[in-house]
């Protein structure tokens, strides 16, 4: 294999969190990340607000804040305020492959969320979660997936073939390690086998699995099962030590002078309650629904406890979780809003505020404030102080940790699309995302998930020109780590890039005779008309 003389091999670990991966190195496993800790740097590293998959790969991929690339959640709004699924084509800025490839860097990015549909790079895209479980067009090129198909004599996978379910633990588990497995069997291969540049692949499981298996790692949660907790606590050790293996055999193939950033999205902490943001409005009079026999008729349903959550339930009891994978999100939300209360059960014209996608962000309807004449300024407000004051009935304690208007977080051209209350719940709650209108209650206990996501994920960094044995003095964001990728590479960082590179990570020596480049926005003509002359070097069909 041949490629450039510095390479960068990013592995994304979704959801890892150190709270469980510094006592396992300390009790001698992991060997890999351990000896990756010695070798290099390591930190927390500071998610998205909201902290979810869709939102945190997306400002990883492209260094911006959500106020630029846009996306907030799986669920983003359409320009008429209903929800829809995310995909790679909502996302605005340029991914860091992208720009890799506009530089003729030969890149492989392999199963990293919200990449599908698949654009053309310069080297190999096969797209990752939020990919349509009936997509048979995810890969670019095309033709790649056959190929791993016939290298590996076996069929690639986008997910596992099944969802957990109390009692069939078992299956789920293997379901998981089967899909790693062929993840990183077809990483190895196309590292292998194509020169490259920069190297990139996202392991779902850890997140999957910690979303199930949380309550038997942590002895403080209230369904904590010891005898149950002996088996899958290891089951969860045995993964990640899986992960260090493959993580091993990854740096291998590299090489030892290439530059690894091992980085998760966001942390991981238990799940005691989702939080039901629209039930809550509904309550509140902000949200109204409409007048018609229709949406009578599911109201009443829901009011009766016929709601979404309850079927699933249901489902999963009956062991039929499956068919939620089969749907795939957007089929799923389709065949919901058919039966159950959805957005297109809204009156428009009379809802001030509502609740769309991520942790349960909340919008204003500008158009019915207006019609009102109700103040934007003041209204915000009003709700901000009611959220602030939710408490959990249970204990009478508040569940918000911190509301945020959108200003205080987000810049760029998109802040007038981000929600206008975007708010923190403490840990152990979180808003619900998967549908509109999914329970009757505004808190509901979680059914076949005990864990959910946290602010602080895990960064380690090794390399020839990186510091050893090194905890970063300050915690650095996701958004860091694109404009990190280029300066290792030693290209020029976008201007526009909120993220910066990682400098405390590098020797020295090293930044004095390597400051970071900056490219501003009157130079983007330049890369285009370079683009047209090195087209011929880019990898087709």
């Amino acid at each position: 294999m041949t490629g450039s003389e510095t390479k960068v091999l990013v592995i994304g670990l979704d959801g890892a969190t150190f709270d469980l991966i510094l006592p396992w190195i300390n009790s001698g496993k992991l060997q890999e990340l351990s000896k990756l800790m010695k070798k290099g740097v390591h930190a927390p590293i500071k998610s998205t607000i909201p902290m979810f998959t869709a939102t945190a790969w997306s400002s990883f991929a492209t260094g911006l804040n959500p106020g630029k690339h846009g996306i907030t959640g799986f669920i983003i709004r359409r320009n008429d305020g209903k929800p829809k699924v995310a995909t790679a084509n909502d996302r605005r800025g340029k991914e860091v492959w992208t720009l890799l490839s506009n530089y003729s860097k030969r890149v492989i990015v392999v199963n990293v969320p919200l990449t599908y549909p698949p654009k053309r790079v310069n080297g190999i895209l096969i797209s990752g979660f939020l990919t349509p479980p009936q997509a048979n067009k995810y890969a670019y090129p095309p033709k790649i997936i056959s190929e791993i198909e016939s290298a590996l004599g076996k069929r690639y996978m986008l997910y596992p073939r099944v969802v957990y379910e109390e009692g069939r633990e078992d299956q789920f588990i293997s379901a998981i390690h089967e899909v790693t497995e062929i993840h990183a069997e077809a990483m190895q291969y196309l590292m292998s086998q194509y020169a490259w540049d920069f190297s990139m692949i996202v392991f779902n499981g850890t997140d999957q699995l910690q979303h199930a298996l949380w309550k038997y790692v942590d002895p403080t949660f209230y369904e904590y099962d010891s005898e149950k907790a002996s088996k899958f606590r290891e089951a969860l050790l045995d993964f990640y030590m899986k992960i260090d293996d493959i993580i091993s055999s990854l740096i291998k193939i590299a090489g030892d002078d290439s530059n690894v950033i091992i980085t998760s999205d966001h942390g991981f902490g238990p799940l005691y309650k989702f939080i039901h943001i629209n039930q809550w409005l509904m309550k509140k009079g902000y949200l109204k629904l409409r007048s018609n026999f229709t949406t009578f008729f599911k109201y009443y349903m829901h009011k009766l406890g016929i709601t979404p959550a309850n079927i699933y339930h249901l489902l999963s009891r009956l062991h039929l979780g499956t068919l939620r994978l089969k749907l795939g999100r957007h089929r799923g939300h389709m065949l919901l809003s058919k039966f159950f209360l959805s957005a297109n059960d809204i009156d428009w014209n009379k809802t001030i505020a509502y609740s769309m996608g991520s942790m349960g962000q909340i919008y204003l309807n500008i158009k019915a404030l207006h019609q009102q004449n109700n103040d934007y300024n003041m209204i915000r407000e009003h709700i901000i102080s009611q959220l602030v004051d939710l408490k959990d009935p249970e204990t009478g304690q508040p569940i918000i940790e911190r509301v945020y208007r959108k200003e205080e977080i987000y810049k760029g051209p998109l802040l007038e699309k981000m929600p206008d209350i975007v708010f923190v719940p403490k840990t152990g709650y979180i808003g619900f995302e998967e549908y509109e209108f999914a329970s009757n209650r505004i808190l509901t206990r979680p059914f076949n998930i005990s864990g959910t996501h946290r602010p602080l994920g895990i960064l380690l960094m090794y390399g020839p020109y990186i510091k050893e044995k090194y905890l970063l003095l300050s915690i650095p964001q996701i958004e860091d780590l694109s404009p990190t990728i280029l300066y290792v590479l030693n290209l020029p960082i976008p201007s526009c890039m909120d993220g910066s590179p990682i400098l405390d990570a590098f020797k020295e020596e090293y930044v004095k005779v390597h400051p970071p480049r900056y490219i501003l926005t009157s130079e983007k003509e330049r890369i285009r008309k370079r683009l047209h002359l090195t087209r011929k070097n880019i990898f087709r069909e």
